[in-house]
């Protein structure tokens, strides 16, 4: 293997040339609008004094580089309570300049999100050439900047994304819909701010014309171009909210097409970005930033050497053990498996299968074959007691067609059924009804998109989720991990309740494995909250003494961990005696790593590769990524909490990566958060087995 040098797309930055920073403190009614007010307050304060001004969150303080004095902060905030926005009237009672130390982290923020505000421009110039039409669309480059803590350092990042852009406005698209409504749930930018961040319609309020609604945007405090907009809009002129908060014309609004949106424009566009691609897309915009002076050059192996790791510095293996004791790789797993068996087998070799298509003329012909040959190589049989099509894809023959299954007995059903999500996370798909239906009967599926019942990569994984369902473990860690009794993975999803104002219905879902990546069991647990703490004997519930007494447990938490949730834990470890570590897992806004050859070219990172942020916090490189795919691996955040070393942590995470039934190829993320959102918000809905207990991956 060829010598590889790593670095990132992150800068540290030159404290010494910063501004002298002043601080300002919000002295507000309760806490828990303290944050919000302050961002808020970016743009306020920015608007009014010009110069630069950022949030402090640790340090809860307001930064500038530009001190007013109290008569002209004063006037401001008179100006603030007497404005359209309730929560200054309502929380914010004054702004006081005080002597304060910013916080490392809030130091770096106002590196990335103020000073670097100047050089945009420059960047969405360097970024706009590389722009791509499509037919009813934009592909723009988009540059994101973090602050971040690097070994007690401020720094900051720089990355960018792709992202699709409709070519009609608001206005336009909307004449081309039949429903309005359908408007619902589409991100958009403002025209007139073109570097703010997208916001979500969440409502049609109506046409501008109605009533005094044009008379009561006008009342809004406007720059000079909305304001022109707004007057000369014809009545007619769709008004919609967004964020729940602000009205807005629609010829003022640019689409922004999310992933969740594709349906609803027709489209399907792979985002990829490869890896020289987005280092050479990167290096002009590092030239740009470090010409301001404020940030240096890179992290990189070769100048912060004791920043990185590889796989290896953690003890990470990559090895499975499957049927008669053999270690293999994954990448040649399915083939191991034919000749050498599952790690541990089902006693009945014969699966009883039924098939459900809602999707007509779908021959199902080759994939019948394909599944018999690939469970035969494997030493399955099948049979195919019923093969039905429902011709109307909704409710009511859906479930008639599962109830004269579920009479027959079979293992499970797969159904053939068009996936996809909705506009309203309220209303349920039909795989959403499918997946109910099933689950409530106690009858075992897996699901096949129609498109792909000739798939043999998809094919191969519904081999592998039939096996999972079915009594059978396919494989587990070749090494079990030495640190810890099991491993649990936590989520919990909240969803308020619509017509139950402050009331929140939550689910805590908690998958458990043996120390060697076997399945002990799932456990789902629901409340109704008023708040956003979720209460210990929901936590306790999960845990009980039975089985978790005396043992070494890791926690792997989707997202952040709330504080309070890990002190309930804690402290319930002390009651039965059993000692928990947290790692949180998370998956988003991380910047990326790249390896450059010893011949300066830049490569992929290899999957194991580290940037360590501090002691208790790195960036890991979870993805092997084939060579024909060309997007660049996303780096996961992992953080450990004291006394848990972040070398276990991470090697935990690694190792558990491998371990998902649901694919031959491992993701991304570890079996104990994947598909974690999804699964708990799935069970906040109602979609969740009829035993709130059980050993079988319904989630695959």
């Amino acid at each position: 293997m060829q010598e590889t040098n790593l670095f990132t797309e992150i800068f540290p930055i030159n404290t010494e040339v910063l501004p002298e920073l002043t601080a300002y403190k919000l002295v507000t009614i309760g806490s828990n609008n303290v944050d919000r007010i302050g961002r808020k307050l970016n743009y306020q304060m920015k608007d009014k004094f010009g110069g630069h001004w950022n949030w402090d969150k640790p340090a809860q303080c307001l930064l500038t580089d530009t001190s007013q004095d109290k008569g002209m902060i004063d006037a401001l905030l008179k100006e603030l309570w007497e404005g359209q926005d309730t929560i200054y009237k309502e929380s914010l009672e004054s702004i006081e300049r005080i002597r304060c130390d910013a916080s490392t982290k809030g130091i770096a923020d106002f590196v990335s999100q103020a000073l670097l505000d100047d050089v945009v421009p420059a960047i969405k110039k360097s970024l706009l050439q590389h722009r791509r039409e499509k037919t009813k669309y934009f592909i723009n480059l988009v540059c994101f900047r973090y602050g971040w803590v690097v070994d007690g350092h401020p720094a900051v990042s720089a990355s960018i994304q792709s992202e699709l852009e409709c070519k009609d406005d608001l206005k336009k698209h909307a004449a081309t819909i039949q429903n309005v409504n359908d408007l619902i749930g589409l991100h958009v930018l403002d025209k007139t701010k073109p570097f703010e961040d997208s916001m979500e319609i969440t409502m049609i309020v109506g046409k501008l014309g109605e009533g005094d609604r044009r008379k009561r945007l006008l009342g809004y405090k406007l720059t000079s171009q909305m304001r022109q907009m707004i007057e000369s809009a014809p009545d007619d002129e769709l008004v919609v909210k967004t964020n729940g908060t602000y009205d807005y014309i629609s010829s003022a609004l640019k689409i922004k097409i999310l992933n969740a949106n594709y349906a609803h424009f027709g489209i399907s566009e792979r985002l990829q970005i490869a890896t020289k691609q987005r280092a050479e897309y990167i290096k002009p915009i590092a030239e740009i930033i470090k010409k301001t002076g404020f940030v240096g050059t890179t992290y990189a192996s070769t100048n912060s050497k004791n920043l990185f790791m590889q796989k290896e510095d953690i003890n990470y293996t990559p090895e499975l053990l499957i049927g008669n004791n053999q270690k293999v790789s994954p990448t040649g797993l399915f083939s191991a498996m034919k000749q050498s068996g599952l790690y541990k087998p089902a006693n009945n070799k014969h699966i009883r299968m039924a098939l459900l298509s809602t999707k007509p003329g779908t021959s199902l012909e080759k994939l019948g074959k394909s599944l018999r040959k690939e469970l035969g190589e494997l030493g399955y049989t099948i049979s195919i007691g019923a093969n039905k099509t429902i011709h109307t894809p909704s409710r009511a023959p859906l479930e008639k067609a599962i109830d004269e299954i579920a009479q027959k007995k079979h293992d499970i059903i797969l159904g053939i059924i068009q996936e996809h999500s909705g506009d309203d996370p309220e209303e349920r798909t039909l795989y959403d009804h499918f997946k109910s239906l099933t689950l409530k009967r106690n009858l075992q599926s897996q699901v096949i998109q129609p498109q792909n019942v000739n798939n043999q990569y998809i094919i191969n994984n519904v081999v592998l989720g039939i096996l999972a369902k079915t009594g059978n473990v396919p494989y587990v860690l070749a090494d079990a991990i030495t640190y810890a009794d099991l491993i649990v993975g936590l989520d919990v999803s909240r969803r308020k309740k619509r017509k139950l104002p402050g009331t929140t219905s939550a689910a805590g879902m908690a998958r458990i494995y043996f120390a060697n990546g076997e399945l002990m069991r799932y456990n789902i647990r629901e409340a109704m909250l008023e708040g956003e703490i979720i209460p210990s004997h929901v936590l306790q519930d999960i845990f009980p003494p039975s089985e978790f007494a005396d043992k070494k447990i890791i926690v792997h938490r989707d997202g952040n961990l709330p504080e309070p949730e890990k002190d309930t834990l804690i402290n319930w470890g002390k009651e039965i005696g059993a000692t928990f570590y947290f790692v949180e897992v998370i998956k988003s806004g991380c910047p990326r790593l790249y390896a450059m050859t010893g011949q300066k070219q830049v490569i992929k990172p290899p999957k194991g590769s580290i940037f360590k942020l501090s002691e208790t916090e790195a960036l890991l490189v979870s993805s092997d990524l084939p060579d024909n795919f060309k997007a660049t691996p996303n780096p996961i955040r992992i953080c450990t909490h004291s006394p848990f070393p972040l070398t276990e942590a991470l090697h935990s995470v690694l190792s558990l990566t491998l371990l998902h039934y649901g694919s031959v190829r491992p993701p991304r993320l570890p079996v104990t958060t994947y598909y974690a959102d999804k699964i708990s918000s799935m069970a906040s809905r109602g979609l969740r087995p009829k035993d709130l207990d059980g050993k079988v991956p319904y989630w695959l």
